[in-house]
């Protein structure tokens, strides 16, 4: 089994979801329908990384790398939504580069372990 901390995806996933809190959390938005949603979706990446790694559920690890991408793309869609764009920070550019990055570190993993 592998160790998912040790997962570079892992660790970019955790990362964006730091940025994303605190974008979220300096815009005063963490009590908005989209601050919530943006949130939550963002946590979910590495915790579904996580569970692709530990088993928790009985689900193929497959399946739940397609969940993380899918919610990684919740938080890429939302970040264009009108009220958090005054919130973004200066370098939009570079968290959309990092959730970019993240989504291929998901990609390699499934192409990894699908032998």
């Amino acid at each position: 089994m592998t160790d998912y901390k040790s997962l570079p995806a892992w660790k970019q996933a955790m990362s964006v979801a730091h940025t994303i809190y605190a974008v979220v959390d300096e815009a005063g938005l963490k009590t908005t329908e989209s601050g919530q949603r943006i949130r939550k979706a963002a946590v979910s990446v590495p915790s579904l990384i996580a569970e692709a790694f530990l088993d928790l559920s009985g689900r193929d690890r497959d399946d739940v790398l397609f969940q993380a991408e899918s919610k990684l793309s919740e938080v890429a869609r939302l970040l264009s939504d009108e009220s958090l764009q005054t919130a973004l920070p200066a370098d939009r550019d570079g968290l959309i580069r990092e959730i970019a990055a993240l989504e291929e570190s998901i990609r390699g993993i499934k192409a990894a372990h699908s032998h």
